[in-house]
C-alpha cells in the first residue's frame, strides 16, 4: 500500500502527509502501533536503500559533426553507439548544417569596364608598344577570358616571358556600339587608323559583307 502511494503522489510533501492519513486510519483500525511504526521504517529504509544503488547518470558526450545526407547521419549514428557501449559512456552526434550564405559562392565584384558589353576595345601592353584591337557583344570579362589563349597571350610569353594575368588593367574602350554591326564597322575604322600591331588582319572582316 505504501509502495503504491508513493507511486501515486506526486511530490514527497503529498506522499508525507499521505502517510500521516495513512497511520491515522491504521490506528483507528486498531493496529497496534509498534506495528504500524516497523512498517513505515521498513518501507523508508527500503526506499533509502534503493535510492544509494541508483548509479548517477552521466551527461551525453556531444560530438559536433557536419550533416552530408541522411544515410551517411544513420551510419554515424549507429557506429558512436556501438563505441559508447565499448567505453560504457553515451556519445551523441550533433549535426550541423552550412549556411546558405556559406553554399552560395561570392562572386567578385567586376569594374564598371569590364562589366561594358558590345564595344570596340584596345589591349596595350604595358612592356612594349604593341596592340590588340578586337570587338565583343559579350560582356569583356569573358572576352578577357578568351585572350589569356589568345595572340595576347602568345605575345606575352613568347617576347616577355610573362603569363597573361590582370590582363583587364591593360583593356581601355574605344568605343561603345549599339548592335554587333556596328561593333564590326567600328572595329573595321579603327583598326584602319591605328593600325595595331598584334592584329593579323587589316579590318574585320566579317564586315566587308556589309560595305
Amino acid at each position: 500500500m505504501l509502495d503504491c502511494t508513493k507511486r501515486l503522489s506526486s511530490s514527497p510533501d503529498l506522499f508525507s502527509k499521505e502517510c500521516y492519513d495513512l497511520r491515522k486510519m491504521f490506528l483507528k483500525l486498531k493496529y497496534p502501533v509498534k506495528l504500524i511504526d516497523s512498517i513505515f521504517m521498513r518501507f523508508h529504509a527500503s526506499q533509502d536503500l534503493n535510492q544509494s544503488c541508483i548509479e548517477p547518470i552521466d551527461s551525453p558526450v556531444l560530438i559536433n559533426l557536419p550533416f552530408k545526407d541522411q544515410k551517411s547521419a544513420d551510419s554515424i549514428r549507429k557506429q558512436l553507439k556501438d563505441l559508447g557501449k565499448k567505453i560504457d559512456h553515451v556519445i551523441q552526434p550533433v549535426f550541423t548544417s552550412k549556411k546558405i550564405s556559406e553554399d552560395l559562392k561570392v562572386t567578385e565584384t567586376k569594374s564598371s569596364l569590364v562589366n561594358q558589353q558590345c564595344i570596340v576595345y584596345e589591349f596595350q601592353f604595358n612592356s612594349c608598344d604593341s596592340n590588340y584591337i578586337g570587338y565583343t557583344s559579350r560582356h569583356l570579362h569573358l572576352r578577357i577570358e578568351v585572350h589569356k589563349y589568345s595572340v595576347i597571350s602568345k605575345h606575352l610569353q613568347d617576347k616577355h616571358n610573362q603569363r597573361p594575368t590582370n590582363l583587364h588593367e591593360q583593356f581601355t574602350i574605344l568605343k561603345k556600339c549599339h548592335g554587333k554591326f556596328e561593333c564590326l564597322i567600328y572595329e573595321m575604322l579603327l583598326i584602319r587608323k591605328k593600325r595595331p600591331t598584334l592584329n593579323t588582319q587589316n579590318d574585320s572582316i566579317p564586315a566587308k559583307l556589309f560595305i
